[in-house]
This record gives C-alpha cells, sequence and structure tokens, in this order.
C-alpha cells in the first residue's frame, strides 16, 4: 500500500524523472514519490549526447563511446567528415545512467518508487489525484510529468501536445570489422530506411550501433516495418554494410522521441519536463541533454515552489525554457515538415551549400542549438553559383566527400 499523499510526484523513471527527482532529494523536508509502470530506465537506446553534458552529471562511467569526428552522410551521396581536437560527442548507456542517478535517490528518507501505471490524473487548485492500475489513489500538492511519449498530462490538460513522434530502431552489433577510423554518423533521411534519418555509432569492445528512425503522427507504430527497414539499410547503406557484414545482432536499440515542443509546460501545479514535453533538440532529435538540465530544473523550481508556498514559481520553468529555446524551435517548426519530408537532391544541396561551409564547432553548435544558420540572402547566393557551376561542370552534381578539421 502506497502513502495517500506526496508533497511531489514524478511520472517517469527516465532520465529526466531522475534528474528532477535527484535534484528534489537534496530537500530532505519534502516528501517524493517516483511513479514508473516498466522498470527504472525502460527504454534501451544508445543516444549521442555531448561530454560536457556527461560530466557535469557525473556519468562519464556511463559512456559507451567517445568520438574524436562526426559525419553526415547521404545515401549513394555525399559525405561531410569534422574532425574535432578533443572528443566532444560520446553515446551513452541509457540504462546504466538511469539506474545510476535511481542509486543516488533510492535511500533517501521520505522517497518511494511506485511501480504502476498511471490511469488518470484529476487537477484541482490546491491537488493533483494520480489513480493508479492497482486501483488506488495518490494526491500531490505539485506533480511533475516526464512520462516521455506517453505525454499523459500534456494530452489531457494542455490541449497542445505533441503530435509527431520519431520513432527509433536499430541494433547493437558485435564481431563488427575493423574500422579505420572511429565513426559516429548521421544518416540523412532515405524512404527506404527512415524519414527520420539514421545513425552509425561505434562502441567499445568492437560493437557498434546502426539504426533508423521513422516519423509518424501516431505514438505507437508496427515494429515489425521498422525491422524490414532496418535490414534494408543493413544491406544497402555502403560502407556501414560492408562494416556489419557476419556481425552478431546483440540486442534491438529503440525508442519513440516526441519531436514538436508543447506550448505549456506549466498548468498550476503540473510541470511537464523532457520527452512530455518535446524537448528534443529540433535538428538531430538530441534529447538526453534536454532532460538532464531541464529535468533538474524542473525539480529545483518544484522544491522552491513547495518550501515558498508559491505555484507561481514554477512559471519560471517555463520562462527559462522559451528564453534559451523558443526562437529556434519555432523557426524550424515552420520548415520542420518541408525539411523531413524532401529527397535525395535536397539532402545534397545542404550538404554542398549548408554544412560544407561550417566548421567542427559550428556544426556541433548547430546541432546543440540550431545556430548558424544560412540566411536567406547566402542561400540565394549559394543556389545561384551552385546551378552556375552545375552547368559548366557536371562533376559538380557527384557526390563529393567533405573533410573539415580544426
Amino acid at each position: 500500500m502506497t502513502e495517500n499523499y506526496y508533497d511531489i510526484i514524478i511520472i517517469g523513471a527516465g532520465i529526466a524523472g531522475l534528474s528532477a527527482a535527484l535534484a528534489i532529494s537534496k530537500q530532505f523536508n519534502i516528501s517524493l514519490a517516483l511513479i514508473e509502470g516498466n522498470k527504472v530506465g525502460a527504454n534501451n537506446p544508445s543516444p549521442l549526447t555531448f561530454s560536457d553534458v556527461v560530466k557535469k552529471f557525473n556519468l562519464v562511467d556511463c559512456i559507451k563511446g567517445s568520438y574524436s569526428s562526426f559525419f553526415f552522410h547521404n545515401y549513394q551521396g555525399s559525405l561531410a567528415k569534422y574532425h574535432f581536437s578533443d572528443y566532444p560527442l560520446v553515446a551513452l548507456d541509457y540504462q546504466k545512467a538511469c539506474m545510476k542517478l535511481y542509486s543516488m535517490i533510492k535511500e533517501r528518507e521520505r522517497f518511494d518508487l511506485i511501480d504502476n501505471k498511471v490511469v488518470d490524473i484529476i487537477q484541482n487548485t490546491n491537488r493533483v489525484i494520480i489513480k493508479l492500475k492497482n486501483g488506488e489513489s495518490i494526491q500531490t500538492k505539485i506533480l511533475i510529468d516526464c512520462s516521455g511519449k506517453s505525454q499523459l498530462t500534456a494530452k489531457k490538460f494542455m490541449g497542445n501536445y505533441v503530435s509527431n513522434y520519431s520513432h527509433v530502431y536499430g541494433a547493437v552489433f558485435s564481431g563488427v570489422k575493423n574500422i579505420d577510423d572511429n565513426p559516429c554518423c548521421f544518416l540523412w533521411p532515405q524512404e527506404e530506411f527512415g524519414s527520420g534519418g539514421g545513425w552509425y555509432y561505434s562502441l567499445f569492445d568492437g560493437k557498434v550501433s546502426f539504426g533508423y528512425a521513422t516519423l509518424s503522427t501516431n505514438r505507437v507504430a508496427d515494429k515489425s516495418i521498422f525491422k524490414n527497414s532496418l535490414n534494408a539499410a543493413c544491406n544497402k547503406f555502403t560502407p556501414y554494410s560492408s562494416y556489419l557484414k557476419g556481425a552478431k545482432l546483440e540486442y534491438i536499440d529503440s525508442g519513440t522521441i516526441p519531436i514538436s515542443y508543447i506550448n505549456k509546460f506549466v498548468n498550476n501545479n503540473i510541470i511537464i519536463a523532457g520527452d512530455a514535453a518535446g524537448m528534443a533538440t529540433n535538428w538531430t532529435c538530441m534529447g538526453i541533454e534536454p532532460a538532464l538540465k531541464y529535468g533538474t530544473m524542473a525539480g529545483d523550481m518544484a522544491a522552491k515552489a513547495l518550501s515558498e508556498n508559491d505555484l507561481s514559481v514554477l512559471n519560471d520553468f517555463q520562462n527559462a525554457w522559451e528564453k534559451e529555446n523558443k526562437a529556434t524551435f519555432d523557426l524550424m517548426a515552420k520548415s520542420g515538415s518541408t525539411f523531413w519530408s524532401t529527397d535525395f537532391y535536397f539532402w545534397e544541396w545542404i550538404l554542398k551549400n549548408d554544412l560544407a561551409y561550417l566548421s567542427p564547432q559550428q556544426v556541433l553548435e548547430r546541432m546543440r542549438e540550431n545556430k548558424h544558420l544560412v540566411s536567406k540572402k547566402n542561400i540565394i547566393a549559394r543556389s545561384l553559383k551552385y546551378k552556375i557551376k552545375s552547368i559548366f561542370n557536371k562533376n559538380t552534381l557527384s557526390p563529393q566527400t567533405f573533410i573539415i578539421k580544426n
């Protein structure tokens, strides 16, 4: 039997929920519950993130791969390789990171992990009532929703929940053939493989993670389709197909990421963070840094609002996110439907006339914050230059490899 009331309740024991719980756990006078219907760190991806974030949150021992280079690759087309002077990108062991965060919380007094599923949420001025699948109900002063793709409160209360999802489906392989470098690649969308783009990350111990994402308006999708798409990519996308020849499939590497943010993260005594709010970066759908950063912020704001008995404090969470992200997310939203539904020739243009002009540091900032976008003036100028070059030199239209170093 669970307690009937907690000062703060968090739904979801992924990176965002655990980060919020860890922030709150520093306040010993607050009773806290974490609700998770599956298990801590239930998702099983190998997400790409930034090494400085992993160091900041003391998760260095959860790294599965480190990268001093990053590639953008268009299927049967051009390739842009960025080489860094250090290792700014890493692949994270998501489950291990979640378990490490949880280990720092679970021994705290006045904390419960509730192994159950939420079936309903009722909000009133002074309380939020959470109804569980086992028939029990619990109440809280402040609810933090980190329910990921379920987006429990956004769908019920906000009226503007995220309607687009990136279904990530791949696998970790072992026994991969020797590779000259240590590739970390973003693979442009390709209709047969996946409309959301793909990845090829080398991991430690001779393993790699390889897969594609498919965009959908449905939260749940048919995994058999993804399996067929992955098989096609494994057999056809060179040189990765040759690397994987004879390799052993260790386990499936999958998850679902909401890819548009909801307009309202705070509604009286409810605050939404992480994937439940659609906070993954809007150019390459990287969700670890936003989950850690804004999960922590949500926990801090909730603890402060409780100690000051002032729910208006929670609005600072919305204001902080908008100040840092709203402009770039809105810009991407305007062109997102076009951006993710284009063909081979569009991605070739992007590689040759946009990415090839960026330095390694600038491409990291593009991935992280959508910076260094091409101005309309430069788009017109580069398009004209590209068209003229293609008339006089047909090789301009052929695939090219761009190697860009610090």
